[in-house]
């Protein structure tokens, strides 16, 4: 046996693929499971890294917008008493102690503060001294009206205690681009002016100088930088996001501007009032307008939800050059984005840790499992099949009965060996009654030969007996003819030399007949190699007075002579059993016309062959299949046996040679095959 069909190393093989199907599965189970936490993983990575930056803009934005709020209820009360006003406002602006503030200050109707004086505007700068000082040549400097800036326009539009942060812009008097947050000023109900405070947006780069691994993008509503991270700075020098057309950026800027305006799409807004917008500042256009619009439309709405947040998995990001996780947080209340770009190993860090343990735990099991399940099998399986294997090998006894198995197993293997047990038995007595049919047969068959034999030799016992009668008569005949020349005196020496080749040729036919009749009925103890045609010879030699008796003529057509190896009497037996069916169906069946026997020898490309084909009506369809079974015949009862053609049959099977026949031109055809 070889070691690869042994039990162990199949039930080895067997513990090997469950463990490894089992370790795949285990490990698909966890990858799928990956895949299906990775978001949340990833928004948790992206928050938590991103939380410092949050809430210093969150933080920045709330004092912000106390401030103007402060600034503005201030106004309210003090805007009357002007030079009080000023040193407030310089007050509160020194005293907020946020070096983002740039600037800031408050900005009336026309003729609010003094009926002679359209423009009234108190507004403070931060020298480099940290200091805040007045602007008071601001609407010298300023091109445009403040009014028709965007600042003051969005204020006007604000409800009391509202406030608004503006987009990036850069301010046409200190040229510092800047932020600016405003809220309206109400006296008695009425709009009065609007409070603004400025922020530099250079300010809001230290907050992402401690995240260089990563990158960061603030941006506004309409997509200006507020800031950005080195590495953001390095691939590009636009200051809006929208601007941006480098090629090698397309795999994120896809997804950045994508959700951009899935916000800006699902915005709503009052449209009046995005064209009132529009129409009253060159710096709002339409599009700027319905931004600005939906901000106040959904004020109340997004209130209570100040963040939203998406995620996406980019395969190659070209400012990390490896897989990221791309994490956008839009600002509600203002409309900003923030735009964060992690390694996706970064984020992965903690989970691929964990999913290494749990896959390490899980094929030390795994092992383990397979280990202690093959000794179990070995145990209550293997052992038992090997000694139900080892009582096998030696179970045969000496007068040729198997030895029972025995088999200790209380389960399957158990019952297993008992009805194998059961099926010994079974075999042995059908063994038994095996060898009596076998001896039966083999009697039955001894006695078929013999009757076949007998039968055979009954019939050319006919045959010499036939043939003897003619030499017996004409030395009867000489006998008479002796007595009556010797009667007259013609014996002399010539005649009686004449007389004795005379007789000596009736006996030597006498002799030769009898020597065949010896040689047909005498068995081979060896095969040798003969001529068929020497067989077919030695038959008709025998028969041919008994076919002449019964006007059967036979014909011999050979084409080459054919050499065969066997035992030469039986196959006299097999030509004889077949011609002397022939002649016997001439009779059975009256045949009247010409009555013949033809046999081929053929020995051609296809086979070597012999057949013999008669005229005397065929074999009935109905008998044709099976004629070659033993005690079937087309002979009337008493007339035949069935066995010559059975004993034919096995003949023919004996030397391996084929025995067939089949009904052919108003007679049956013999084909022996070589």
């Amino acid at each position: 046996m070889k070691w690869y069909n042994s039990i162990k190393v199949k039930l080895i093989g067997f513990f090997l693929l469950i463990s490894l199907l089992f370790l795949i599965t285990i490990m698909a189970s966890f990858s799928l499971l990956k895949e299906s936490v990775i978001e949340e993983n990833a928004m948790k990575k992206a928050t938590l890294g991103t939380a410092q930056i949050v809430s210093e803009v969150k933080s920045t934005q709330i004092k912000m917008e106390e401030s103007v709020l402060i600034l503005a209820s201030i106004a309210a009360e003090k805007y009357e008493k002007d030079q009080l006003f000023k040193e407030i406002i310089h007050d509160i602006l020194s005293k907020t102690q946020q070096t983002d503030i740039v600037s800031g200050g408050v900005w009336f109707e026309p003729y609010t503060i003094n009926s002679e004086k359209a423009n009234k505007i108190i507004f403070f700068n931060r020298d480099r001294t940290g200091k805040f000082n007045p602007v008071e040549d601001y609407m010298e400097t300023n091109p445009d009206n403040y009014r028709d800036m965007e600042f003051y326009t969005i204020a006007r539009y604000l409800k009391e205690g509202e406030i608004f942060w503006t987009k990036v812009y850069d301010d046409p008097v200190t040229h510092v681009s800047m932020i600016t947050v405003v809220s309206p000023i109400y006296k008695d109900g009425k709009f009065v002016g609007v409070a603004s405070i400025d922020i530099k947006i250079d300010n809001y780069a230290k907050y992402i100088e401690a995240f260089d691994n990563n990158y960061f993008m603030l941006v506004d509503r309409a997509g200006t930088f507020v800031t950005k991270s080195t590495l953001v700075k390095n691939h590009t020098q636009k200051k809006n996001i929208y601007q941006i057309d480098d090629p090698k950026l397309g795999s994120i800027l896809k997804y950045i501007v994508k959700t951009l305006n899935h916000y800006e799409k699902k915005a709503k807004y009052n449209s009046s009032l995005a064209n009132k917008l529009s129409e009253s500042s060159l710096e709002i256009d339409l599009k700027d307008g319905q931004r600005i619009a939906s901000i106040m439309s959904n004020r109340e709405k997004t209130l209570n939800k100040n963040i939203e947040s998406q995620i996406h998995f980019i395969k190659m990001d070209p400012l990390l050059g490896e897989k990221s996780v791309l994490a956008l947080f839009h600002f509600t209340d203002t409309d900003w984005d923030l735009i964060v770009g992690i390694s996706e190993d970064e984020v992965l860090a903690q989970t691929n840790k964990t999913y290494q343990i749990i896959i390490f735990i899980t094929l030390i099991i795994t092992i383990l499992a397979t280990i202690f399940g093959y000794f179990l099998l070995k145990i209550f399986f293997v052992k038992p099949v090997e000694s139900v294997n080892k009582q096998l090998e030696n179970s045969i006894q000496e007068d040729g009965n198997y030895i029972l198995l025995e088999c200790d197993d209380k389960g399957e293997i158990g019952t297993f060996v008992q009805n194998l047990n059961t099926r010994t038995i079974s075999l042995e007595n059908s063994q038994k009654r095996e060898a009596a049919e076998i001896k039966k047969r083999i009697v039955n068959e001894k006695l078929l030969v013999q009757q076949s034999k007998m039968a055979a030799m009954g019939e050319m016992m006919d045959a010499v007996a036939h043939q003897w009668k003619q030499p017996l008569n004409a030395l009867s005949m000489y006998s008479e003819i002796i007595k009556s020349d010797f009667e007259d005196g013609g014996v002399d020496q010539k005649y009686v030399n004449q007389f004795k080749d005379d007789i000596q040729i009736q006996i030597s036919h006498m002799l030769n007949t009898l020597d065949e009749f010896r040689t047909f009925f005498r068995p081979n103890k060896e095969e040798q190699d003969f001529q068929l045609k020497d067989v077919i010879d030695s038959v008709l030699f025998l028969t041919k007075d008994e076919f002449l008796k019964n006007r059967i003529m036979v014909t011999i057509e050979s084409t080459n002579p054919i050499r065969i190896h066997g035992s030469e009497n039986e196959f006299k037996h097999l030509i004889l059993n077949i011609i002397n069916n022939a002649k016997d169906a001439f009779n059975d069946n009256n045949i009247t016309e010409k009555r013949v026997i033809v046999i081929r020898m053929i020995d051609d490309h296809e086979s070597k062959r012999v057949e013999i084909q008669d005229n005397a009506g065929g074999i009935p369809k109905h008998v044709i299949g099976d004629i070659f079974k033993a005690n079937v015949t087309t002979k009337e009862e008493g007339k035949g046996t069935g066995i010559g053609l059975y004993m034919s049959m096995q003949i023919a099977q004996k030397h391996h040679v084929t025995l067939s026949v089949q009904n052919k031109n108003d007679g049956a055809c013999f084909t022996i095959t070589f």
